[in-house]
Formats: structure tokens, sequence, C-alpha cells
């Protein structure tokens, strides 16, 4: 029998997993990961960074995974836009925090799907703030919401192999 073994996924110990026997187990469903750098005008008087600017660093993960999933979207024909947001802030980042946010897509509907983002101290895998958003289908030429296409909800589906599917 094969000892089980812990290794880091792309730098961030929020994914640190576990490895039995050529499968993983206890893998959070964050695949999508990018970092992001503080910058000196996010900083605010108090030393942290503002509240404002926690959209701006969810935005970055948001066109990040849908880079990565969907990268024929144009945004000019059609496209997604925010319907709700809703951001909780557990704990400050400060200037020289090393933060990720990481990205998933946790439900399909008809017209539109939900995301969860979460910002993560790099090193320790601290989850500092999380987001959750949902996504409109949106035809931009008509101005009027849409049916996401099977094509990319098939490709979210492969994506994030736990996202639940609406069905009718």
């Amino acid at each position: 029998m094969q000892a089980a073994s812990k290794f880091l996924y792309k730098g961030s110990l929020s994914y640190l997993c576990i490895q039995i026997h050529d499968k993983m187990v206890n893998c959070p469903p964050f695949k999508s990961i990018i970092p992001i750098q503080v910058r000196f005008n996010d900083v605010d008087v108090l030393g942290h960074v503002s509240n404002t600017v926690y959209q701006n660093y969810y935005d970055a993960g948001k066109l990040h995974y849908f880079e990565e999933v969907l990268p024929d979207m144009d945004y000019i024909s059609k496209g997604v836009i925010a319907a709700s947001v809703k951001i909780d802030y557990l704990k400050p980042i400060f200037m020289k925090t090393r933060i990720l946010v990481e990205t998933h897509v946790t439900h399909i509907g008809n017209k539109s799907l939900t995301m969860e983002h979460q910002l993560v101290e790099e090193f320790s895998g601290e989850i500092l703030s999380t987001c959750t958003v949902v996504l409109v289908c949106f035809d931009f030429k008509t101005q009027k919401s849409i049916p996401l296409p099977e094509a990319w909800k098939k490709q979210i589906m492969i994506y994030d192999t736990d996202v639940l599917v609406k069905t009718e």
C-alpha cells in the first residue's frame, strides 16, 4: 500500500491535497488562481487595502477564469454581466500581504451562473475575504439576457467538476 503524501498545488496552501494511490483527495474546488499585487494606491489611511478595491481583485479573478475556461468569450456580442455581488471581509489585507484570488463556478442556471472567489494569503493559505457573484449571460447588441450557450456550460462543467446544474 502506497503511503499518503501531501503536496502544494500552484503555490497556494489552500490547495493542499493528499495523493493516495494516484488519486487526489481533499482538494478544494478552486482551480483558477492568480496572484494579485497590492499597489500603493490600494491602501487607505488606516494602512490596509480599502474595501472599495476588493472588487477589482475579484474582477481580475473572474477575467482569469474566463480566459482559462471560455477563451472565445468576446464581450462584444455576448458575455456576462453582474446581477449580484456579495463580499465578506474576514481579515485586513496590508500593503505587503501576498495574496491570491481563487475562483470557481458553483451553480449553472438557464441564463445565469454563480461564481465564488476568495482572497487568500499566499503562504499561510488563510482566507482573507470571500465573494459570491451571480453573472447573467447577456447579448450586448440586443441589450437583453439570453440563455447560457450549451458550449459554455460544457466547458465550465469540465473545468469545475463539482458545479451544480439547474435542470428544467
